[in-house]
């Protein structure tokens, strides 16, 4: 590449802008609720616009400073960035630190050929990348790939006869192109396994939960008689009409969640070519992740209680970096949706460290089991059923229905104790692993760690568990930039400190 330093495209201004607009979200919901939510004078009107246009003009002229102070080179030594508009900052990144690179391309960006590139190294402490460019063109991170294997993109040999300048361009193109290399390990998903994962996903709960909790705010900006009109409107309708409507939210909940999953989930690929991972997926925006498989710090194969039913699974993998993402836990989805029975053998293309087969777990001993559905009813009954009752009936003089809605939440909350007791196992997969099984809100995860890639291990056992022979393990690993604890709960006290022992074996 030339050895000139790029400024980001053009476009690259106006992202810079929009992410600097949302960041101030604060100013515009509240002046957005004030002028709905009372009646305002003319002058207050005035002031709040003026705020609104005046930080809207502000980081106008900010993005554009950046934008110009903002300049990158792509060299055979490393990825050099300059940025900083009144502190001038260099950042030079060696191909060899790079752990992950993320490539993200929304929809609006792929007929200009451009992508956002994130650049992760393993001295990164905070949340966000050492390297971001906002937008750039899919060579450049071709490019450092290249570099990151040991492939320049004039590595191939030259030709001993001579050429035009026009061949000779022609042929450093082939040349690049054929020195792309073949993945060692593909997947693909299809259409039916992608439906599968769609339909068996809890993801509606929360969705659900966001409409009802903005149908509950609504009642404190809209106006007054809005809402009064809708209160007439719903108070005269016939008992099953207000099921209907309930069942319509729970429609749409799940639409929602079920085509957000198809989109970002849309032809998922994963493939790994020497120790490198790579996924793809994404219908408006496609985010690429690669990673190095010496970043994976575990890998967990998770299923909830509807996925169980069908025998499905969904693997992430644990890493020591922030690139990856999924619906919820930040773990790079490396299967979004496999078959249980031939999960660890498809894996094991991928990951060649898992074990050829599951290992036989030890189950907590039944006679430990009750404490689980103890601590959870105790626990939700002292922190959120009893605080929510007794503020109730003190300030809101509302009781009515807060004891059997209270008594059915604690009754939900000892099935999952009951739940998370029967999926709680662990067990030692030689030579090197440890396998460790919990049940987490109707989920039940297994992790597969190597023994050197967890970072601490402690005992824990309380004056009362003692007599009875019970402890808790944690296993500590690094997830992203910060600690993943597993907890394997009341447990043989033998089996803890024979694990304990075979992690760091007393002298």
């Amino acid at each position: 590449m030339n050895e000139q330093p790029h400024r980001l495209a053009p476009v690259a201004l106006l992202i810079l802008w929009v992410k600097n607009v949302v960041a101030l979200w604060p100013i515009f919901v509240g002046g957005l609720f004030s002028m709905f939510g009372s009646k305002m004078s003319f002058k207050e009107l005035l002031f709040w616009l003026a705020l609104i246009l005046g930080s809207v003009t502000l980081m106008l002229g900010w993005s554009i400073l950046r934008y110009l102070r903002f300049t990158y080179l792509v060299a055979p030594d490393g990825l050099t960035i300059q940025s900083g508009v009144f502190i001038r900052k260099t950042n030079h990144i060696p191909y060899d630190r790079i752990q992950t690179v993320q490539r993200q391309q929304w929809f609006f960006l792929k007929p200009l050929g451009l992508e956002q590139v994130s650049i992760e190294t393993a001295g990164k402490e905070t949340r966000k990348a050492e390297g971001q460019l906002a937008a750039v063109p899919t060579a450049v991170a071709d490019t450092i790939n290249r570099y990151r294997q040991g492939i320049g993109p004039e590595s191939a040999t030259s030709t001993t006869t001579k050429t035009t300048d026009a061949d000779a361009d022609a042929a450093t193109r082939t040349r690049v192109v054929n020195t792309e290399p073949v993945p060692d390990a593909a997947y693909k998903i299809n259409s039916h396994d992608l439906n599968q994962y769609a339909l068996t996903s809890l993801g509606f709960i929360p969705i659900i939960t966001g409409i009802l909790w903005v149908l509950d705010k609504a009642q404190e900006y809209l106006p007054d008689s809005w809402y009064q009109q809708a209160e007439h409107a719903i108070t005269g309708l016939a008992i099953y009409l207000l099921i209907g409507l309930s069942i319509i939210v729970l429609v749409l909940g799940f639409a929602v969640s079920y085509l957000n999953i198809l989109q970002k989930y849309y032809r998922f690929t994963l493939d790994r070519t020497g120790n490198e991972l790579r996924t793809s997926r994404g219908f408006f925006q496609t985010n690429t992740v690669s990673a190095r498989l010496s970043r994976v710090q575990a890998v967990r194969f998770k299923q909830s209680i509807l996925r169980q039913w069908f025998h499905l699974t969904t693997v992430q993998a644990l890493l020591a970096s922030g690139a990856a993402d999924d619906e919820q836990n930040n773990d790079l989805v490396l299967m979004p949706v496999i078959r249980q029975r031939s999960a660890m053998t498809d894996m094991r293309k991928f990951i060649s460290w898992l074990p050829t087969t599951i290992p036989e777990l030890q189950p907590i001993p039944v006679r430990n089991r009750w404490y689980y559905v103890r601590n959870m009813p105790l626990g939700n009954l002292a922190f959120i059923v009893a605080p929510i009752i007794l503020a109730s009936v003190l300030w809101l003089h509302v009781s009515r229905w807060l004891l059997p809605i209270g008594g059915l939440w604690l009754l939900i909350m000892a099935l999952q104790g009951q739940y998370a007791a029967t999926n709680a196992a662990i067990a030692i997969a030689p030579p090197d692993q440890l396998v460790i099984q919990v049940g987490e809100v109707w989920t039940r995860q297994r992790y597969y760690v190597r023994k050197k890639d967890i970072q601490a291990m402690s005992l824990a056992q309380s004056i009362w568990m003692k007599p009875c022979g019970v402890a808790h393990l944690n296993i500590h690993v690094r997830k992203g930039n910060s600690d993943q604890t597993i907890t394997s709960r009341y447990m043989k006290a033998d089996l803890a400190k024979e694990i304990l022992s075979w992690y760091q074996p007393l002298p």
